[in-house]
């Protein structure tokens, strides 16, 4: 069961975290570039991580769901109240304080720039995807849709 478990939080979870990795990396070095402040650019990059990141998770899904029986205003709110359910209570810790934390104070501690927000990229992903992963297997059991 939990192999089973485990692909399925795999294939849902890897291409966005992978993308939104990339693109906070990207955009924390340019945001860095053109401010010369770790904090901006580490607050900034934390929003275009989650731009990238939820875009590509609704998008899956919305495309899911209209194959099955089309979208309607009725499909948009079920997504969006699945994505509050999933997420809201890691994102709201995620985006306010420990995701803008890591990627502002990690480039004062490792030298290299890129390196710094990768890991500190790896470590909001940790804290953020427990109770996501918690949240998204209750949401399962509740909502049936």
């Amino acid at each position: 069961m939990w192999k089973e478990k485990y692909k399925e939080w795999f294939k849902r979870y890897s291409m966005p975290i992978l993308l939104a990795t990339l693109a906070a990396i990207i955009s924390a070095t340019a945001f860095k570039f053109l401010t010369g402040n770790n904090i901006v650019a580490g607050v900034l990059a934390t929003w275009v991580d989650n731009v990238v990141f939820y875009g590509y998770i609704s998008f899956q899904d919305l495309k899911k769901k209209r194959r099955k029986r089309g979208l309607s205003l009725g499909t948009l709110f079920r997504h969006m109240r699945n994505m509050f359910v999933e997420f809201g209570p890691a994102e709201y810790l995620d985006s306010f304080l420990l995701r803008p934390f890591y990627l502002s104070s990690f480039p004062y501690v490792i030298g290299n720039y890129p390196l710094a927000i990768l890991l500190g990229s790896v470590a909001a992903e940790v804290t953020f995807f427990i109770p996501v992963i918690i949240f998204y297997e209750l949401r399962k059991k509740v909502f049936k849709d």
